[in-house]
């Protein structure tokens, strides 16, 4: 599993090691997302987008083992080709659903500039594509009240 120094910054490219870690959580249920209202990015940009036009979100997913990823900056796609979603309430609703729908970590990606890509399968074969522009890696011993 990886782990991180507290004094360390947020994971922000796929080395081998990292992703023969990662890797090995392919295949897990995810059992609890959160879409967090204010992103980092959305605080560190002054001219912060609204909800309609917000299209990177920051979001807890968590998996059935005790892990979950905190990602910032995640671009969700239908296909690497599709544009990517917009808007806050309606990026919550379609991942929250993901989970009602049996949705399991199917891959662990990197895209070309060793940045780490989510692939998210439901079990009627749904994919959704998470471009992920940092992380880190946690436990959890219990699911956040919903």
């Amino acid at each position: 599993m990886v782990k991180r120094d507290k004094e360390l910054p947020l994971y922000t490219q796929v080395d081998d090691e990292t992703y023969d870690e990662l890797v090995s959580l392919a295949g897990q249920q995810l059992v609890y997302v959160a879409v967090w209202e204010d992103s980092l990015a959305s605080v560190l940009q002054e001219d912060a987008q609204g909800d309609e036009e917000q299209d990177v979100f920051d979001i807890d997913l968590y998996l059935e083992d005790g892990v979950y990823f905190e990602l910032y900056s995640v671009a969700c796609f239908d296909s690497p080709d599709d544009e990517s979603w917009r808007g806050l309430d309606s990026t919550t609703q379609r991942l929250t659903e993901l989970v009602r729908r049996q949705t399991v970590l199917a891959e662990v990606a990197v895209d070309e500039n060793d940045c780490l890509v989510l692939v998210l399968r439901a079990a009627d074969g749904t994919q959704v594509f998470l471009a992920v522009a940092a992380w880190l890696l946690e436990e959890w011993d219990e699911l956040p009240d919903a």
